[in-house]
């Protein structure tokens, strides 16, 4: 495996210093939401790395990678509305403290800005306009406050610890629940794909689903854009692999 891979240039979260405690759901939470959160990091670093390596005659790649970019932005759309939609207002009914994920609202507003500039661009650019030196700058432009919030918001779960255990793990599960009624035609196959398996010495299960479904997202959901699965960093089955497109022939 290269050295450039999809886990720099924005660093992933670990897990180590709270996934193993099974004392109060809010750790499960943290670890769960850490690994879905390194899935949207790993996706934006294979973005950022793959966008200026791209041979700007290779028309059919480059449509290719910009149905992914629309993608990666429709995944985060999903997660982060899903979140303020459901989980959110579910802790704070738990916790009875009145804006107590008003800070990560705040961290979702702050990254809205560049973050809509960047999904406008790959949902109106046509392949021969493509400019990868753009799409890295786009990216930089919200990257540094998405990235903070993505971290941050893992020990505002952990501090959920003070509260009923129980009630914290029915709020993410209907959160989860609410994931899950996605597009499965453009989510499910870059959310498998940039899932890595083995991250942390292959402790964590994660997306946890029976061994069939990769084969039906493979096999069913992700025909239909297929040629846009290729910029994952992972298989559907959750295998690290080479990113498609790495230094060497960098678009001018």
């Amino acid at each position: 495996m290269s050295s450039q891979w999809a886990d720099k240039p924005y660093s992933l979260i670990s897990t180590d210093p709270f996934s193993k405690d099974s004392s109060h759901a809010a750790y499960y939470v943290a670890t769960q939401m850490a690994l879905a959160h390194n899935g949207i990091l790993r996706g934006l670093n294979s973005i950022y790395l793959q966008a200026t390596q791209i041979p700007r005659e290779d028309l059919i790649a480059i449509r290719d990678f910009l149905i992914y970019c629309q993608c990666w932005c429709e995944s985060m759309h999903h997660h982060h509305d899903a979140e303020e939609e459901v989980f959110f207002p579910s802790v704070e009914l738990i916790s009875g403290v009145h804006g107590i994920m008003e800070r990560n609202i705040e961290q979702h507003r702050a990254f809205t800005p560049g973050f809509d500039l960047f999904q406008e661009y790959s949902r109106t650019c046509l392949p021969k306009d493509y400019d990868g030196g753009k799409i890295r700058s786009l990216v930089e432009g919200f990257a540094e406050p998405l990235t903070r919030h993505l971290h941050d918001e893992i020990d505002t779960l952990r501090g959920l610890d003070m509260y009923d255990s129980e009630r914290i793990r029915q709020a993410y599960q209907s959160f989860e629940k609410t994931l899950m009624a996605t597009d499965n035609y453009r989510i499910a196959p870059l959310v498998f794909g940039t899932a890595d398996r083995s991250f942390e010495g292959g402790i964590h299960d994660f997306p946890s689903v029976p061994f069939f479904v990769p084969y039906i997202i493979h096999y069913v959901f992700a025909r239909r854009h297929r040629g846009a699965w290729r910029f994952n960093p992972c298989t559907i089955w959750r295998d690290r692999r080479e990113l498609a497109f790495k230094s060497g022939n960098t678009i001018p």
